[in-house]
């Protein structure tokens, strides 16, 4: 593998009430890709359901000339059910393939609209049990289901058809206010999280341009997930520095690719993540810290569910 850990730049912290973040910068590298986003808005990518629809499976055309990326855990929205990604996932130019995904609002299983693209990804306990829970069979939906139940437990709210988004949109007005004390700084193209002064994960993608247009629904995952428990605390950049070596210098672990990209998984005593390549660069990492146990016990006691849909 790669070795990165030296040419990622830690920046000057931000911090807001019991939220804190470091932006990571690394070199910028120059690889033509489209998002899913700006795709939508040309008009160049559509999803769509299979033929016969199904819970896990979509449809994407990139009829554009350069490939598509599809970022893990952002959603999409409509169609028979809102969705979200596996993985990242890059979709070559001119091609359309079936991409694996997951539901996020279990009520429903009816046509609803054309698919777009969500303001929001998964929310951060969502993702991390979902990596863990992946390394342990190839389905993870119940526990994607439980995660989106327990955050509407934590939030005293809950939706008519149990809509992860749902819930960010109820939430939207605090944490607008809050997002508005974090800015993206210039070449920034990853960044750190800090909850209640404990090191949660972190992110890089493959430059600016693409980490700009998920600054604010990374840093919403995990406000959605945070209560306020401590909100005074010491920003250790070295520790943060030491969390990023000791990830990157984990044994990396290479998995079966579904489009053009590489994806190598790795863990450590820490924690653990998953990092996608491409012409040996790296287009998207993420990096989760390890689970609560009791947290642990309860995904391998929802793996072993069937999906009832």
């Amino acid at each position: 593998m790669m070795a990165i850990e030296n040419d990622i730049e830690l920046l000057n912290p931000q911090v807001h009430e019991n939220l804190a973040v470091i932006p990571l910068k690394t070199e910028k590298s120059y690889i033509d890709l489209l998002t899913l986003k700006k795709g939508l808005e040309l008009g160049l990518v559509e999803v769509k359901e299979c033929e016969t629809s199904t819970v896990n499976t979509v449809i994407v055309k990139n009829n554009s000339v350069v490939p598509l990326i599809l970022i893990d855990g952002e959603e999409i929205v409509g169609g028979d059910q809102n969705r979200l990604v596996n993985s990242t996932i890059l979709v070559n130019a001119k091609s359309h393939m079936k991409i694996p995904v997951s539901c996020t609002e279990k009520g429903r299983w009816a046509y609803k609209s054309e698919f777009k693209q969500s303001k929001y990804i998964a929310n951060y306990n969502t993702r991390r049990a979902k990596e863990y829970a992946s390394r342990k069979q190839g389905s993870f939906q119940n526990v994607i289901w439980s995660s989106i139940n327990s955050l509407e437990v934590e939030n005293d709210f809950a939706s008519p058809t149990c809509a992860m988004e749902e819930s960010y949109e109820h939430l939207k007005v605090d944490h607008n206010k809050i997002i508005k004390e974090f800015h993206v700084e210039p070449g920034q193209n990853g960044v750190l999280i800090i909850v209640n002064g404990e090191i949660k994960g972190f992110e890089l993608f493959l430059n600016p341009e693409i980490y700009k247009e998920f600054h604010e629904k990374i840093l919403k995952s995990y406000l959605i997930d945070s209560k306020v428990e401590n909100e005074t605390f010491t920003i250790n950049v070295d520790a943060a520095k030491g969390v990023i070596q000791n990830a990157l210098n984990s044994a990396f672990e290479k998995r079966d690719n579904i489009g053009l990209e590489e994806a190598f998984e790795f863990e450590n005593d820490e924690g653990l993540g998953t990092l996608y390549s491409y012409k040996d660069k790296i287009v998207h990492l993420s990096y989760f810290t390890k689970l609560k146990i009791k947290f642990e016990d309860e995904i391998n006691d929802d793996i072993s569910l069937k999906s009832d849909i």
